[in-house]
Parts: C-alpha cells; sequence; structure tokens
C-alpha cells in the first residue's frame, strides 16, 4: 500500500489548542525513520488498536501554529496493532520539528540532518543485536541518548522474533524500549535504521526455504515484522540513503530474505559506482566478513569476503560495520585480505543487548586489532573530511577509539 506523503511547505496551518478533556492517549510505541533525502524529510511511525486514521500534529520548534497531517494506515503482523505513518516531505535542513501524535499531550521532537558537513559533525549510534533481553536493550539505549547522536543504526537481530506469530510479544518489547528510551532527556527522538539479520527471518536464512523466490511476496512471508514495520530498507530489504553529497549509507542482506549472489551484489557494484564522488560510503550488515567469534571459513562470512569486500575496495569504502557474532571487535585495515595500509577497517560484531560470547584470540586472529567480550556499540562522529570512532560498553565506559581519519575529499570540479 503506498504512503502518502506531506510536502510540510504546502500544508494549511492551523491553531491547535492543548486541552486537557483529550485525556491520556498516547501511542502504543513510535517510530522514526528516513526513506528519502534526510535533510528534508521524515516517516513517523506510531502503533494504535485503531484502524481509523489518526493525526499527526507538526511545526517547525520556536512557531507557535501546528500543521495537522493524516495518516495512513497499515497492518501489524500478527496483531490488532495498527501501524499510521506519515511521510513528511520539504522540511528544512538541520532543523527541529516539533510533533504530537493524534489527542496526546506529549511534545516530542526530531532534527532533520544537515545539508553538508560544512562547520558541523554528524554522530552516527551503530550497533546490532540488539534485544536478547529487554533491560539490557535499554539500558544500552539510555546510554546512547544521553550521548545525543543525530541518529542510531541497528544491523540486524533487533527483537529476536523470528518472523513469527507467537513473538509478538517481543517486537511490541523492542519497539516500547524504543519510544521510552531512544529519546533524549529534551524529548528529541532518535530516528533509526535498520538492516536483515537472520533473526528477522523464519529460520533465519532464505535457503530454508524450498521454493524460494526472491520477490516481494515471499520476503514478506519470511519476514512479516521487518518488511511490515520498518518503512526503511523495504523492499527488497537493501537499500541505500543518501545524506546530501558527503553520505551513503549501504544496508545489505546478508542472506536471510535475499542472496548475496545475483540481483544484490548487481546492485551494490552499480550503487557504489554512481557515488564515487561520495565522501562517506557506509555498508552496514548483519553477518561479519571478519568474524570475532564464529569460524572463518563458515559459508556466509566466506561469501560476504569474497563478494563484497572486493567491490568495497574498489569503490573507495574505508569502513564497514558488521553484526551477528556477540561482541566487539575493531579489525586492522584490511585489502585484498590481508591487513595492508589504506585497507578498509571492519567494526562491529553486534552486542547491543545480547548474552556476549567469547571471541577469538586477538593476539593470533590475523585480522583482529581489537576484540572483547562485552555488549558495546560504536559512535561514528563524521566531520569534513574525517572520521572518529569511539566505542562504548553498556555502561558507558569508553572501550574503544580510532580515526581523526582523513576521508579521501572527493575530486573538485
Amino acid at each position: 500500500m503506498p504512503v502518502r506523503t506531506y510536502r510540510f511547505v504546502l500544508l494549511v496551518l492551523l491553531c491547535f489548542a492543548v486541552s486537557t478533556a483529550f485525556g491520556q492517549s498516547d501511542p502504543k510505541a513510535f517510530y522514526l525513520t528516513w526513506t528519502d533525502d534526510p535533510s528534508h524529510s521524515m516517516v513517523v511511525d506510531w502503533h494504535l488498536e485503531r484502524l481509523e486514521p489518526d493525526t499527526l500534529f507538526i511545526r517547525e520548534k520556536g512557531k507557535t501554529k501546528w500543521s495537522s497531517l493524516e495518516s495512513d494506515v497499515l497492518p501489524y503482523p500478527f496483531s490488532t496493532r495498527y501501524v499510521h505513518r506519515i511521510s513528511v516531505q520539504g522540511l528544512k535542513p538541520a532543523r527541529e520539528y516539533e510533533i504530537k501524535f493524534g489527542k496526546s499531550e506529549r511534545v516530542y521532537f526530531f532534527r532533520t540532518m544537515p545539508k553538508n558537513l560544512k562547520n558541523t559533525a554528524l554522530k552516527i549510534a551503530i550497533g546490532g543485536d540488539s534485544m536478547h533481553q529487554k533491560e539490557w536493550l535499554e539500558k544500552t539505549n539510555r546510554v546512547v541518548s544521553g550521548l545525543d547522536p543525530d541518529f542510531v543504526i541497528i544491523g540486524g537481530d533487533m527483537a529476536y522474533e523470528n518472523g513469527v506469530a507467537e513473538n509478538v510479544g517481543r517486537i511490541y518489547d523492542w519497539f516500547d524500549a524504543y519510544s521510552k528510551t531512544l529519546v533524549t532527556a529534551e524529548g528529541r527522538i532518535l530516528p533509526c535504521l535498520v538492516a536483515a539479520g537472520n533473526h528477522e527471518v523464519v529460520r533465519g536464512y532464505h535457503s530454508a526455504h524450498q521454493g524460494y523466490v526472491q520477490n516481494n511476496e515471499f520476503r514478506n512471508r519470511i519476514a512479516p515484522y521487518f518488511y511490515g514495520l520498518f518503512a526503511f530498507p523495504g523492499q527488497p530489504g537493501y537499500n541505500v540513503l543518501d545524506f546530501g553529497d558527503y553520505l551513503s549509507l549501504i544496508i545489505l542482506d546478508t542472506e536471510h530474505s535475499n542472496p548475496i549472489l545475483g540481483a544484490q551484489t548487481d546492485w551494490l557494484k552499480s550503487t557504489l559506482a554512481a557515488r564515487q564522488d561520495v565522501a562517506f560510503k557506509l555498508p552496514i550488515y548483519h553477518v561479519p566478513a571478519y568474524p570475532s567469534v564464529r569460524a572463518y571459513g563458515d559459508k556466509v562470512q566466506t561469501l560476504v569476503r569474497e563478494t563484497w569486500t572486493p567491490i568495497f575496495e574498489q569503490h573507495g569504502v574505508q569502513l564497514a560495520f558488521e553484526n551477528h557474532d556477540h561482541a566487539y571487535k575493531r579489525t586492522f585495515p584490511i585489502k585484498n585480505m590481508q591487513v595492508a595500509e589504506g585497507g578498509i577497517v571492519y567494526v562491529g560484531d553486534g552486542s547491543w543487548g545480547v548474552t556476549p560470547r567469547d571471541i577469538h584470540p586477538v593476539d593470533s586472529t590475523w585480522y583482529l586489532q581489537v576484540a572483547q567480550k562485552i555488549r558495546a556499540f560504536t559512535l561514528l562522529t563524521l566531520e569534513d573530511g574525517a572520521y572518529r570512532i569511539t566505542s562504548y560498553d553498556e555502561d558507558g565506559r569508553v572501550i574503544d577509539q580510532f580515526g581523526d581519519k582523513i576521508w579521501p575529499r572527493k575530486q573538485e570540479d
């Protein structure tokens, strides 16, 4: 079902008086993300047990009048809830907008992204494998919110719901935790982007399904929550999000609802080739090419390493974010599957809110520069021509730092 979009500059403004007569009617949960240019848009989801369209009120922070937008209503898999969604377009870059959901009295706000990185920086909290236990997820989320990143990326295995009806309570818990703890003390909701992991898919991998067909219907059937509740990446499950001409986030699917070989890899080649002049090109995916826990020679790890990493290298990628192993790692710079100056640094391994696993010995694993058995996430700071990585554990302690590295600037005309 196509979602209506609203150009903010064309909306009819109305005065909205707050009234206690509305009572308490907060949504069950909400979620903010992007499908278009993050400097000019925002997708706002909220979950209600009502089929009738609801109203979102929005205004630029500092203004007195509200605009009202009517939601599209989408099915919520295996639930009596519905997803109310609005795609707001025509927003101004690097501005803050206040929102209210329906008759709720609570005012939140969000921030659009800058058009460029001149005289500013972008902060992204990145991790994966987010919820074995809700309290672990919430603990890490609170540390993240306290650092005030511009947005969040979860590289798969969000709620461990495995795509099945009996686990709908886990997805309720994940969105409840998001709505309560990925909000700053000032009320700013942190937008979120996600990738597919094995626990978003029935039986984990497309190859586990006899008669698999690489189409929308089949993917939706084996990963109903992922495709039903997260507007981005949407179908086919891999996608790119461009931030001006300074950042491209490339979200990939490591054999979960799409095979690595074939259409997805062809798409990856053309997507990176079209972004040669983008300063920061960041792939995010679930199964790691360079695992800190699992076997280096396992099938999917090998497919990622042999199929995608040469493409990354060819097109100037310098950082890639991996997950799945439930530990923290940062590799040496790697090129042609060996440590090399100017190679790609692989970061992550997915331990946001899960039980950490034993790691490979760092001193005898050729590609590991840092690794720990720990719950952690990474704060990536991007500036004009440089990046910095600071990784934190669930208590907010710094466990790793790397960067202030000059990223190759795009060629001037």
